[in-house]
């Protein structure tokens, strides 16, 4: 039997909580003899998982079983091959000038973004990509689907600008002459030399600034002036409607796993676990109950699994019913 060919991450998972079957608890152990890579490989899964937020209770597990129980499958299987992210992110030289069209959807070129003195390019990854490129101060920055990143076409003297929609992930190249500054639409980073992960999709609640190494300082437009500063291993989460923030120590590397090509949740909540799958898989997702929003979810998806897997996943974590219609799910 293949066992480097049949584990993967969902299978990961679902020892991880506590899903499976004696069988499948044996093959994960061969499949773990089989390699260093692959012992790696579950070893910081379970880092992962032992750094996230506290499981889930019995009673809180019962009360979502609760939710949903009694309800008849209505399954309409049309599985969706998604395409497969380049095997390695593709490093773009950054200087580029002039509009270029990849065929894998990536955009590079000369934006209509354009001030008196500044002319801006843009990097775009779409739903169901990452991109990565190297700017020209050697600053590397990846981003998650549907993001965009934009930087001046000329060098600026004073400072390193760029402008962030959506999700980015920087290791920006230290220069104590020229801060470094992402801006979003609500707030600004801005840092000398470190490495950092930003959340910042158009009309999300949240906008959550994760710091690996270095130091950042945070600003909000509204205020004009510095908000906080944070540590490696902090986590910033400013809630936009009530306009304030929450920090948190977290395990960093669940925040930027998406660069691997997965995403780890551990109880989240239903309605955050939709809005990335619609980015991942180019689809939409409806929710017949909108009590299910409120359920938690414990499990990984990576950027190779097809739909019809990834939906599984749900299924056996919380019970939950699909119904897969073209480019559209519905949930029950």
């Amino acid at each position: 039997m293949d066992h480097q060919a049949l584990v993967n991450d969902q299978q990961i998972a679902s020892f991880l909580s506590g899903n499976s079957t004696p069988s499948e608890i044996e093959e994960l152990q061969q499949w773990q003899n089989l390699s260093a890579e692959n012992k790696k490989s579950y070893d910081d899964s379970v880092k992962v998982w032992d750094n996230c937020s506290t499981p889930l209770t019995n009673s809180q597990i019962e009360q979502d079983k609760t939710l949903i129980q009694g309800r008849i499958i209505a399954l309409s299987a049309l599985q969706l091959k998604r395409d497969r992210v380049l095997l390695r992110l593709l490093r773009i030289a950054a200087i580029l000038i002039g509009p270029i069209m990849l065929a894998v959807g990536w955009y590079i070129g000369s934006s209509t973004l354009s001030s008196k003195e500044l002319t801006w390019n843009t990097v775009t990854a779409p739903k169901k990509h990452i991109a990565a490129c190297t700017l020209a101060d050697g600053t590397e920055v990846w981003l998650n689907a549907e993001s965009t990143l934009s930087y001046p076409a000329t060098d600026q003297a004073d400072k390193r600008e760029v402008k962030l929609i959506g999700e980015g992930y920087f290791k920006v190249t230290k220069n104590a002459k020229k801060p470094f500054y992402v801006v979003t639409e609500m707030a600004t980073v801005k840092v000398l030399g470190t490495t950092f992960n930003m959340k910042a999709y158009p009309g999300a609640e949240q906008i959550v600034t994760t710091l690996e190494e270095g130091s950042v300082e945070l600003f909000i437009q509204k205020s004009n002036k510095a908000s906080l500063q944070l540590k490696p291993g902090e986590q910033a989460i400013y809630d936009t409607k009530e306009e304030k923030f929450e920090i948190a120590n977290v395990d960093v590397s669940h925040f930027s796993a998406w660069r691997g090509d997965r995403f780890i949740f551990k109880d989240a909540d239903l309605k955050t676990i939709i809005t990335e799958l619609e980015r991942l898989y180019d689809i939409k997702i409806y929710v017949k109950n909108p009590e299910l929003e409120k359920l938690r979810f414990r499990g990984v998806f990576s950027y190779d699994q097809d739909l019809l897997d990834a939906f599984e996943t749900l299924k056996r974590s919380v019970k939950l019913n699909y119904t897969i219609k073209g480019h559209e799910v519905w949930l029950e």
